[in-house]
């Protein structure tokens, strides 16, 4: 409901809610009225005439092996976990840096370790040299909703790639697709 007010005030309209008493079924709720002020189109630009454009062959985003997640947002967590075993990849998930390399320690090396930067306890890129110092070579996808630029500064690793919160399921796929087909 914050985010229809807010469209609405931002819109310069108004919105009432009224409470609804049971009617002759039984059924109560809540009416929402809007009210958007009146926007008058000029004259309607002529559309150009469509092109048909070919078709790009599907990039194919299925693929194999074991990921391990490590994202201290649930929401987020979930979300990316059920695209990537969609996509045909086994997901381990841990909440921050400690319990991952938890994970490390006890289970096979993963072929990819995606980790958010900022986490509480122990951050992305002091867990990314712990679990280097096990494998040197493991492919790493820091996500981060600070700027790649800044991030990248501040991150003295070597081989690493990332993807810009908020991302897409699809960009998700692209991502850990081009990091696990260059190896």
């Amino acid at each position: 409901m914050s985010t229809v007010y807010g469209i609405v005030k931002q819109s310069g309209g108004y919105i009432f809610a009224d409470n609804v008493k049971a009617g002759p079924r039984g059924q109560a709720g809540a009416v929402f009225t809007i009210y958007l002020p009146v926007h008058t189109v000029g004259a309607l630009a002529e559309a150009p005439p469509a092109r048909i454009l070919p078709r790009e062959k599907p990039v194919d985003l299925w693929g194999t092996g074991t990921i391990l997640l490590v994202e201290d947002e649930d929401m987020v967590r979930a979300v990316a976990e059920r695209a990537l075993t969609r996509q045909g990849y086994t997901v381990l998930c841990a909440e921050h840096g400690e319990a991952a390399l938890e994970l490390l320690a006890s289970g096979p090396k993963p072929d990819l370790l995606i980790s958010d930067v900022m986490m509480p306890l122990m951050d992305g890129p002091t867990m990314v040299r712990q679990a280097r110092a096990r494998y040197p070579d493991l492919p790493i996808v820091f996500m981060s909703g600070y700027a790649e630029e800044t991030i990248r500064k501040s991150i003295d690793l070597d081989n690493v790639a990332f993807l810009a919160k908020p991302f897409s399921v699809q960009q998700l796929a692209e991502a850990v697709r081009a990091v696990l087909g260059a190896k």
